[in-house]
């Protein structure tokens, strides 16, 4: 009788608020693209030399996958162990890149128990690794299991010359803007640098430096987590001349992708109104690439 009320107490606490209905400025797919079930936890995307990079997230290899506008795996690189490091994946949320260097944010943290969240940091001439960047959070204090915390992040930007990262707050559905100094040695404690009330549950985020644009996507948090039966809505999150040095004052619009079954992990930013983005598998086909752009 105590585990079956446990597990009721679970289920319920597993659930998170459904959004009100709300009007939305609107966006439309312009372009599909099947992608192969290899890539069926796709939670990333980048885009070196006109060819999409990607990889999977929760346990899968610590593999980056190349595909072409096909949808067509054409490389497969697995990040090796350099020196000391010992590379896992632990659960990859996100990528992004400069002219010299990948970033991989192995931040995912649906519990907020973990305690080693890292971002890699990679060679881009030959995908070696150049260093681990450890993170915590400087205000956490428990590391027990929850189901609604602040301690999850799954985007991660380059903006101008500042890594970024945005949480994934699955308590107040807001987002922590975090920035990580990659010169500073030893474990980094975050603190929040910004906070946007989005009321979404962001799962990827791009930057593009030359129009200025920071974009997000995530979900409204119809789902239970044990209970897999609600359609989720998928959001596309727009900042436009994102300013990082006055990062409270930046204004976003909200824009309801028009997807259902699916869940949005990936965006890239390809000018001021398109966008592409991948979605998982959710267990019923293929995983997707979708382009977007906003009416």
């Amino acid at each position: 009788m105590k585990n079956y009320l446990f597990l009721t107490l679970l289920i319920i606490h597993g659930c998170t608020e459904i959004e009100k209905d709300q009007n939305f400025d609107s966006v439309k797919i312009i372009e599909t693209v099947v992608l192969p079930k290899i890539i069926n936890e796709t939670s990333g995307l980048e885009i070196l030399n006109d060819v999409f990079i990607t990889h999977n997230d929760s346990g899968g290899e610590p593999s980056l996958y190349f595909f072409n506008l096909s949808g067509e795996i054409i490389n497969s690189i697995k990040v090796e162990k350099e020196n000391f490091w010992e590379i896992y994946n632990n659960d990859w949320e996100d990528i992004t890149a400069d002219e010299d260097y990948i970033y991989i944010a192995d931040t995912g943290n649906n519990f907020g128990t973990r305690d080693n969240l890292n971002i890699l940091k990679l060679k881009i001439n030959d995908f070696s690794i150049d260093d681990k960047i450890d993170i915590f959070y400087s205000d956490q204090k428990s590391f027990f299991p929850s189901f609604k915390h602040k301690y999850d992040a799954e985007a991660l930007l380059i903006i101008q010359d500042k890594i970024a990262l945005f949480s994934k707050d699955r308590d107040s559905l807001y987002t922590d803007l975090y920035l990580i100094d990659e010169k500073v040695k030893g474990k980094q404690g975050l603190s929040s640098f910004a906070k946007y009330n989005v009321n979404t549950l962001i799962t990827g985020g791009d930057y593009d430096n030359d129009t200025g644009i920071l974009a997000l996507v995530g979900y409204s948090s119809k789902r239970n987590f044990f209970l897999n039966f609600l359609r989720d809505d998928q959001y596309l999150i727009v900042f436009k001349d994102f300013n990082i040095n006055n990062p409270r004052n930046n204004i976003f619009k909200k824009y309801k992708i028009p997807i259902e079954r699916a869940q949005i992990e990936s965006i890239k930013v390809i000018n001021e109104k398109m966008f592409w983005v991948t979605s998982e598998d959710e267990g019923i086909g293929n995983p997707y690439m979708y382009k977007l752009e906003l009416d």
